[in-house]
């Protein structure tokens, strides 16, 4: 236990000369492995979690801490520094050096932002529309912090990004008892931060989303327009990424697409690996009802798996929406329930169809995705995000409406035939080879029947 005196003393100095996120970032779970007497000098050897830690503390704050060591200390102590893991036999303080608030807040919380024990790798279909996505995971969680840096997942709304997500977190949860992993919507991270603000508890709100090994954030293109929420989540995504800790983010666009976002927060983004998760195929909606089934404990014919697939345009989420529409049918025919029934009930749960389209109405379901003002699409700007929608809008309204090159320009801000000309084979180009923009064009479509 002398050892250990003396490491808190130094702890102590230390904690006086760098800030408290520095402090909770280095030393935070370091102890003493063994103390070793010696007639010129004693060896003090402080275990640490990890290689990256035991480098950066030796670069940074070896010079600090060996001179504390000469002043506060009896006698001369050598300090070196080694990778280990704490275990119960060994003879340490049951709590460690600092604990922190992270385990309170992240780890024994499983309310409503913790993580849902159902999303796992195993029970996610996996085909080619998640392929990559789904690899890249599993690379991360098996290599925290060094395979992808950040990851990012993108694509339309029911694909299961968040499954995917929130598969990794439960992933590094199985192998680390002490993980310290939060799942989080922006909605939520943008909440928490408002709410330390009005009740002045910044260090509290900076605790639980710095102090991890882990950050999962859902839905990052509500940070869009958010100046101060942006500002705070770029230094917590730099804290987290400088102390070699893993940020996985989802969002519904590619970064280079996500308007109002601060061009450093995109720069960010895209520092790792970026992975599109498309809309599945029909072998792949097949499979997902198959599994659907089988987590239910329901058989369902094939003939009826093959046309809800046929008949859903959606992803996994519409999917299982319509069949759990169709299960009470199921079990009071005693599985014996035709095509026909099935199609009069999946077709009586759709929308009325929409009304024909109208150029106000493509210059409002554009807008309305791009997060943009329908003078932005009459501007000079040739930002990425602009040009793209105006190109989109120009592509829909030949498409949708068939209009003259001519009117189509003048929707798009007096643009020459040309440039129309240029922008609709562009998008018709990206739509064959770029399953996004594909995506894109479905979900704004979607915005123009509305």
């Amino acid at each position: 236990m002398e050892g250990q005196k003396v490491w808190n003393t130094i702890l102590t100095a230390v904690k006086e000369q760098v800030s408290s996120s520095t402090y909770k970032t280095w030393f935070s779970g370091s102890y003493v492995l063994d103390y070793k007497k010696n007639c010129d000098k004693n060896l003090l050897i402080i275990a640490l979690k990890n290689n990256f830690l035991k480098e950066q503390v030796e670069t940074r704050y070896l010079p600090i801490i060996s001179k504390i060591a000469k002043k506060k200390a009896a006698g001369k102590v050598e300090i070196v520094f080694v990778v280990a893991q704490k275990t119960n036999s060994q003879d340490t303080v049951s709590e460690p050096i600092f604990s922190g608030i992270a385990p309170n807040l992240v780890v024994h919380n499983r309310k409503p932002e913790a993580l849902n024990p159902n999303h796992t790798f195993e029970n996610l279909v996996v085909g080619p529309s998640n392929n990559l996505a789904y690899l890249a995971a599993k690379q991360v969680a098996d290599n925290l912090g060094s395979s992808y840096n950040p990851l990012l997942f993108y694509g339309p709304t029911g694909v299961g990004k968040t499954h995917l997500l929130q598969a990794i977190g439960n992933e590094f949860l199985n192998k680390s008892i002490e993980a310290k992993v939060l799942y989080a919507s922006c909605e939520k991270f943008t909440n928490d931060y408002l709410e330390s603000l009005m009740n002045k508890t910044q260090p509290l709100f900076r605790a639980k989303y710095r102090s991890l090994d882990l950050l999962l954030i859902d839905d990052v293109q509500f940070l869009a327009g958010k100046e101060s929420t942006q500002d705070e989540f770029f230094y917590t995504f730099n804290e987290l990424y400088l102390s070699g800790r893993q940020i996985v983010l989802v969002s519904d666009r590619h970064p280079k697409e996500l308007s109002r976002l601060k061009e450093r927060l995109v720069s960010r983004f895209l520092g790792g690996m970026v992975a599109n998760i498309g809309v599945a195929d029909l072998e792949m909606k097949m499979a997902i009802l198959r599994t659907k089934c089988q987590e239910k404990g329901v058989n369902l014919d094939e003939q009826l798996i093959s046309y809800v697939a046929q008949a859903c345009d959606g992803g996994a989420r519409e999917l299982e929406g319509v069949l759990i529409s169709i299960l009470p049918l199921v079990k009071f025919s005693g599985g014996k329930i035709s095509v026909d029934t099935v199609k009069t009930l999946v077709e009586a749960g759709r929308t009325k169809p929409a009304q024909s389209p109208t150029p106000q109405k493509i210059i409002q379901a554009v807008c309305s995705y791009f997060k943009i003002k329908s003078e932005d699409l009459n501007s000079p700007s040739r930002k990425y995000s602009l040009a793209l929608a105006r190109q989109i809008l120009m592509y829909l309204m030949r498409k949708e409406l068939d209009l003259p090159l001519e009117q189509i320009g003048q929707f798009a801000g007096g643009r020459d035939h040309s440039t129309v000309i240029h922008g609709i084979d562009k998008i018709e180009k990206e739509i064959l080879q770029n399953q996004t923009r594909h995506d894109d064009l479905s979900r704004i479509k979607v915005l123009i029947n509305n």
